[in-house]
């Protein structure tokens, strides 16, 4: 067994849990649509550490040279804030995260939001599921200072949360962040999504623990939740 206290849960949202792929692709198609182009190939993949900012640059450099960084991240927010806010926004959820959250919540589980997102995104989306109080704090990228490639963000849940960061386990989708959080000396249990797919044999392979779904949790992995 790995702890003998329950640990605290730190989770990314986008691609963890929220199944989000599809509301930001059709951000993206009706984005490169206005400029008459197709989503570069790869592009999701590539952006999904970045907070707004940094993806604006890279956006830039690689593809748009002569648009304005605060043109596209206000452009982003417009499109974005109506799904993320829908009044529906539970269905965006992964199969089983509510649940498991409802369930750690039941058992006096710290719990952190560590995302690349922004607050009118992420509030929205989880107050329509109910799950917004369960979590102690909320910490972006913006507040970090650096992109989640970098251990930053994972190191300041774990301090606005009281905990160190070996007693935090880090849920997530992308690679780079789940080499940071082990890099902060936290747990890591990967989680699939079908925007990183193509990094899933290395997630498996370096995070403590991978899960497909959430209703598909590993025994032991409850079971250190449990304080078993």
């Amino acid at each position: 067994m790995i702890h003998k206290v329950r640990p605290a849960a730190v989770f990314d949202l986008d691609g963890t849990l929220i199944d989000s792929m599809e509301i930001w692709r059709e951000v993206d198609e009706e984005f490169f649509a206005r400029r008459g182009m197709k989503v570069p190939e790869l592009y999701q993949e590539q952006i999904a550490h970045l907070g707004f900012h940094e993806c604006a640059r890279f956006t830039i450099e690689k593809y748009l040279p002569k648009e304005r960084e605060q043109d596209l991240i206000t452009e982003w927010r417009i499109l974005s804030q109506e799904k993320y806010a829908a009044k529906d926004g539970a269905k965006y959820f992964k199969r089983g995260a509510i649940e498991f959250l409802n369930c750690l919540h039941a058992q006096g589980i710290k719990m952190a939001v560590a995302t690349a997102s922004s607050e009118e995104l992420f509030f929205p989306i989880l107050n329509a599921a109910r799950v917004a109080e369960y979590f102690s704090c909320f910490v972006t990228v913006e507040q970090a200072g650096k992109n989640k490639g970098h251990p930053d963000i994972f190191e300041l849940a774990a301090n606005r949360l009281g905990e160190n960061t070996g007693n935090c386990f880090v849920f997530e989708d992308n690679l780079m962040a789940i080499r940071a959080a082990k890099r902060a000396g936290m747990h890591t249990v990967g989680v699939f999504d079908e925007a990183t797919r193509s990094q899933r044999a290395l997630i498996e392979n370096e995070a403590d623990f991978y899960i497909s779904s959430f209703d598909k949790l590993p025994s032991h992995l409850v079971d250190i939740f449990k304080g078993r």
